[in-house]
């Protein structure tokens, strides 16, 4: 195992009591893990990235990590990747608290040696980054491969652990880089695809309409604070999330009454609507007549 590598940090003036533990070579695979409470002020942390990949795996605790053009709110059981850029610099504060956070650092010539010689099985953006680098950043809630990883990290510190992390970031990578034969979505054009914050919470909008809206949960889907998304949505589409939920819901009650399928009541409710005179006064606001009378035209 080799001697920890430990990034250049700033405590400020009273150190937290904060482990950082590294294993690996610097230039190749290498993991880590900052773990500790921090009982006041803040701990940050700046690293660089040039040439790599950094996977933030944030089991506890809450933070900040940021660079020149993003910047990604982590929360407990939330994962982000970041760096490929020429500058590289990104910075990560940690908040008070309880915190354990895993790190990899992925190099780009260490993906590239395993992952070359299938270049047309991977996905086109990743590909892209392995032959000429770029900027990588990305931020979402973990699902069960980066769990997974996050679990065989934390298990593994001694004997042949880096062999057992070699394994573990490729098992994650297979899942995550790779494009199916027929290139169904997913993998890695998905998680990078509208990393717009704006754009995502209106995708998961349009998701989820017949639940409530809940700016908390979607600000933290899509890796930023529930007011800096409101401020945001608002600022770039003119509009507030509520008014696209109702406009989304609206579009889709279209769809359903000009299907003939379902009648008023069964399209409120599929549509998030629980009262009918709510759902025909939000329908006659957005279409200018009343659910009755869309539903109607297809009995004339």
């Amino acid at each position: 195992m080799s001697n920890p590598v430990i990034p250049a940090r700033n405590h400020g003036a009273n150190d937290n009591p904060v482990a950082e533990i590294w294993w690996g070579e610097a230039g190749d695979l290498r993991r880590g893990r900052v773990a500790g409470r921090i009982s006041s002020g803040g701990w940050r942390w700046k690293v660089s990235s040039e040439g790599a990949i950094w996977l933030w795996l944030n089991r506890e605790g809450s933070g900040l990590v940021w660079g020149e053009n993003d910047r990604f709110v982590l929360k407990p059981g939330m994962y982000a990747m970041t760096g490929g850029g020429k500058a590289g610099d990104w910075s990560c504060v940690r908040y008070p608290g309880l915190h354990t956070l895993e790190v990899v650092v992925i190099s780009r010539e260490w993906l590239f040696g395993r992952l070359g010689k299938n270049m047309e099985w991977l996905h086109p953006d990743l590909g892209k980054w392995l032959r000429d680098g770029g900027p990588v950043a990305f931020c979402g809630l973990m699902g069960v491969w980066e769990r997974d990883l996050c679990e065989a990290l934390a298990a593994v510190e001694a004997g042949p652990s880096q062999l057992i992390a070699e394994a573990r970031v490729l098992e994650w990578a297979a899942v995550r880089l790779f494009r199916g034969k027929s290139n169904e979505s997913g993998g890695f054009c998905t998680l990078f695809r509208d990393r717009d914050p704006v754009k995502r919470a209106i995708h998961l909008l349009r998701e989820r309409l017949d639940q409530p809206l809940d700016l908390t949960a979607i600000a933290k889907e899509v890796g930023v604070a529930p007011h800096h998304l409101s401020r945001r949505v608002s600022s770039e589409t003119g509009t507030t999330l509520q008014r696209h939920l109702r406009r989304l819901r609206i579009e889709r009650a279209c769809e359903a009454l000009d299907s003939g399928k379902m009648n008023v009541t069964e399209v409120a409710l599929e549509v998030g609507y629980q009262s009918l005179s709510h759902f025909a006064k939000a329908f006659r606001e957005e279409t200018g007549e009343s659910p009755s009378k869309r539903l109607g035209r297809n009995d004339a």
